[in-house]
């Protein structure tokens, strides 16, 4: 069925009413029009088609002028926010346009303009976002090589920003959108075009707007009064275009005080790649947040501790003076257990501030959150009064940006009622005694439902209608109600109204005037307590940079309490952090095994030791036997160091590092049309190509999706790249399986050997996850075979084959095609290695069996396998003569 859409609307036979809605849409064509009709927002045309679809709404039609009926849906005002939720959540975007006057007081058309344009990134509702992650919108501007990123979280009011100038800069930018995980972008026309956005967007689509670029310049920003330097060109353009953008959808001027320029050679630089393998917010296999890093260390209270722990996760500081900082107040709080537990107590369900702050500022915050704020504000005294016998700088700067406000919280304590209603509409906020014009309509209509009760029980008694009742609905206002048989008692001076299936309903004049008085003082008292709200809020609003100096320190010091709780309980050290290069791990252990280990067994510890001498270490060992979670661990441990964490290890000393680069497993691109070996080389390279001298490198069996001299070759010779200082000499985990490389480590400088030991135990392997100096021998791969359950013929024909190879001592391609032009299609490879094991297999019988119990049909049973195998054994063996050199 065809439906009229926009495009076929002919405006000039439209009513007013739908010409008001097409003069909407055309200023917001990207966006679903949410129109309010009455009680309900309704959807008409495309958006219509669009709305039943996604949100399963039945698809009816209305008059609009034109021969055909528009299509129309529709969703209660009252009910609107979980409706917008399902389709923010799919990508779409939706503009609420609003009555913006009084029906009552319209003359003609009742005027409606669009109030507010909800979009994936600038959606606030705390039912619908993430409480433990920052949800990111964010502003990119390319010129040429340069760009500038704004990202805000527009929920807590976060925003940051930064220049990218370098010729790196383009990897940079990517890997900061990785850190950031952006719901929406903002981009210039030049950033549409860029290779790797359009990639990147093609497997993971996102919503994004082009802007103009008169939206990016230099001009805007200084319109904005953003404080920026001649040097600084690209932060302001991105900055000023996202202001634009959040002013033009929430309808209101943000203030630009809160915007942090930050510069990335000021953090830890952590790639894409790094981020995934080295699982910091969430696993690699299900995307989980549980097993990973933030998994295993987050002891926060509250939801803005969480996000913050987050948030320096992904970005660690390279700046020695503030991660030592940071460290001196997680270990006073370390030190001091009962006042740290009582601060614990005190920040236990506080109440989101950060997000509140920002609900405040977009002027969305409700009755019950205002009373949240108020339970805040309560528990700041005595939490500023622990935090005041700490001495500690870094905790008495936290005491002193928490605020004490107790002029606010006594405002809320005597205007708002404990458990207000959820919308400012409904009425029911204020205390009585708040406000006494309130009062006066409170009582009118508290006084005029009990005269009408009184007025109930009077005609009751009057007409004998025993089943006479009040009732109210908002289309009628007040009515008596009767049912049918009934109806030859009501007198004359009743009025019908409505007629129901079973009943009648009839009003009087009595009570038509009783209802205009109590809903004239019902909408009045209404009115005043939307006023009185207004102005509370507009009253909060004014302490804002308080508020959210507040909130930053209490998140800050919930993160420093989880840090030190942490520590406490899982026998962390607190690192030494230093300037030099040297990497010194005693007994270190792995944040998130050692959790999942928990009552299974103990973790095993390594140690690990770096320096200019010993820079890359050359690490082999069987499959399983801990390599990848050594590497990994030493990862994260420097990782915790630079957030201003102790660390899990008996003791630690870690030259600042400026990078930490991975190359882990294997995996492919399959939408990027890339194999898991062009995965790996792309990532080589750019590890090759960004890395400095002051980088950590996690390097695991590089060169392994190729041929084995292929593979070799560039195993090593990246060993020699980031070994040699005059080419990288960065500090360096290198796994392989290669054990040619392990001549390397001893004569090439700054390279040095270690291995993972095993011991065999009745003819099994056993792991003993321990780190040895040296080379491995071997690498039991058949064994970590058996271990994964493989049948035990193959098992034992790759030991068979094995043999023979390394017997052959011949290339390994030579003797395979020797040996292939021998067979006969039936007959092994390998035919003295078989008949090895056809003799096993004879004796086998043998041993099995009972001669006492033994019947004759058994022993001539056994007579012809026996003589089956020999004669098997026999071929094998002509076979053999026949192919020897």
């Amino acid at each position: 069925m065809k439906h009229l859409t926009f495009d076929r609307v002919d405006k000039e036979q439209l009513t007013p009413m739908m010409l008001q809605l097409i003069e909407e849409k055309d200023k917001y064509p990207d966006c679903l029009i949410f129109f309010r009709l009455g009680d309900f927002y309704e959807l008409f045309f495309d958006d219509a088609l669009v709305a039943s679809r996604e949100l399963e709404l039945a698809l009816t039609g209305r008059e609009c002028g034109m021969e055909e009926r528009a299509p129309m849906c529709g969703v209660p005002h009252h009910a609107a926010d979980s409706y917008l939720r399902k389709l923010l959540a799919r990508g779409y975007k939706v503009a609420i346009c609003d009555q913006v006057e009084d029906p009552a007081e319209a003359k003609g058309l009742v005027e409606r303009q669009v109030v507010r344009v909800l979009t994936p990134g600038t959606l606030t509702d705390p039912q619908a976002i993430d409480a433990y992650a920052y949800r990111y919108l964010c502003a990119v501007c390319q010129q040429g090589g340069a760009f500038g990123l704004a990202a805000c979280d527009l929920s807590s009011g976060r925003f940051e920003t930064t220049e990218l100038l370098s010729g790196r800069s383009e990897y940079q930018l990517f890997d900061e959108l990785a850190r950031l995980k952006p719901v929406e972008y903002v981009i210039n026309e030049s950033f549409l075009h860029n290779k790797r956005f359009k990639a990147m967007i093609e497997r993971n689509p996102v919503v994004y707007t082009v802007l103009p670029d008169q939206a990016f310049t230099l001009e805007r920003a200084r319109e904005r009064n953003l404080d920026f330097t001649e040097a600084e060109r690209m932060w302001p353009l991105a900055s000023a275009a996202l202001l634009a953008y959040l002013e033009e959808t929430q309808k209101q001027n943000l203030a630009p005080s809160d915007i942090q320029p930050y510069v990335l050679r000021d953090y830890m630089l952590l790639d894409r790649s790094s981020r995934s393998n080295l699982e910091l917010t969430e696993t690699i296999r299900d995307r989980k947040r549980q097993g990973s890093l933030l998994w295993a260390i987050d002891r926060t209270g509250t939801a803005m501790g969480a996000r913050l722990l987050r948030a320096w996760i992904e970005q660690p500081l390279i700046d020695t003076r503030k991660i030592l900082r940071r460290q001196a107040s997680v270990a006073a709080l370390y030190e001091t257990f009962v006042v740290r537990e009582s601060l614990r107590e005190a920040l236990k369900g506080l109440y989101d501030m950060e997000r509140l702050s920002g609900r405040i500022a977009s002027s969305t915050v409700t009755p019950r959150e205002l009373v949240a704020l108020r339970s805040v504000l309560v528990r700041i005294p005595p939490l500023k009064t622990l935090l005041a016998d700490l001495d500690d700088p870094g905790l008495q700067d936290l005491q002193e940006a928490i605020f004490d406000l107790a002029d606010l919280e006594k405002l809320l304590s005597e205007a708002l009622v404990d458990e207000p209603p959820i919308t400012l509409t409904e009425g029911g906020i204020f205390r009585p005694g708040f406000h006494a014009e309130l009062d006066e309509y409170t009582q009118a209509t508290e006084q005029g439902r009990d005269y009408i009760l009184s007025l109930e029980a009077k005609e009751r008694e009057a007409t004998g209608i025993r089943n006479l009742k009040v009732g109210f609905n908002r289309v009628f206002g007040y009515y008596y109600e009767v049912s049918r048989g009934q109806v030859d008692k009501v007198p004359d001076y009743f009025t019908r109204k409505q007629t129901l299936v079973n009943s009648e309903r009839y009003i009087t004049p009595e009570l038509k005037e009783k209802e205009d008085r109590i809903l004239g003082a019902d909408q009045k008292k209404k009115a005043l307590e939307y006023q009185l709200f207004t102005g509370i809020r507009d009253q909060i609003a004014q302490t804002l940079p308080k508020l959210r100096s507040t909130a930053g320190a209490l998140a800050e010091l919930d993160v420093y309490l989880s840090l030190s709780d942490l520590a406490d309980r899982n026998r962390y050290c607190r690192p030494d952090i230093h300037e030099g290069i040297s990497l010194s791990i005693q007994g270190g252990r792995h944040a998130v095994v050692e959790q999942i280990l928990k009552g299974k067994g103990d973790f095993v510890a390594n140690d690990l030791d770096l320096d200019q001498e010993r820079r890359s270490m050359i690490l082999t060992g069987p499959n399983m036997s801990g390599k990848s979670t050594y590497m990994r661990q030493a990862a994260i441990i420097v990782l915790l160091a630079q957030i201003g964490s102790f660390v899990p290890a008996r003791s630690a000393s870690i030259g600042i590092v400026d990078r930490i680069m991975t190359r882990v497993g294997a995996s492919d691109d399959l939408a990027g049309g890339q194999s898991t070996f062009m995965v790996e080389m792309s990532e080589v390279a750019s590890i090759l190509d960004q890395a400095t001298p002051r980088s950590f490198l996690i390097l695991d069996e590089i060169g392994r999706g190729t041929g084995t001299a292929d593979g070799l070759s560039i195993a090593w010779s990246v060993m020699e790249f980031i070994s040699d200082p005059a080419l990288l000499g960065a500090r360096s985990l290198f796994a392989t399986h290669y054990h040619e490389l392990i001549d390397l480590g001893n004569r090439l400088p700054g390279a040095f050997n270690a291995h993972f030991t095993v011991a065999e135990r009745d003819g099994d392997m056993v792991f003993l996850h321990q780190v040895q100096a040296g080379g491995a021998s071997e690498s039991y791969g058949i064994e970590v075979a058996k271990l994964a359950g493989l049948p035990g013929s193959v098992l034992d024909r790759a030991r068979e084959i094995m043999a023979y190879l390394e017997q052959s001592g011949q290339d390994k391609r030579a003797v395979v095609k020797r040996q292939a032009r021998t067979m006969d299609g039936q007959q092994d490879l390998f035919s003295g290695a078989q008949s090895v094991r056809i003799a096993d297999e004879m004796v086998g019988l043998l041993d099995a069996v009972d001669v006492d119990q033994m019947r004759p049909v058994d022993a001539y049973g056994l007579l012809l396998d026996l003589k089956e195998l020999a004669a098997r054994k026999k071929r094998l063996n002509s076979n053999q003569e026949e192919v020897q050199p």
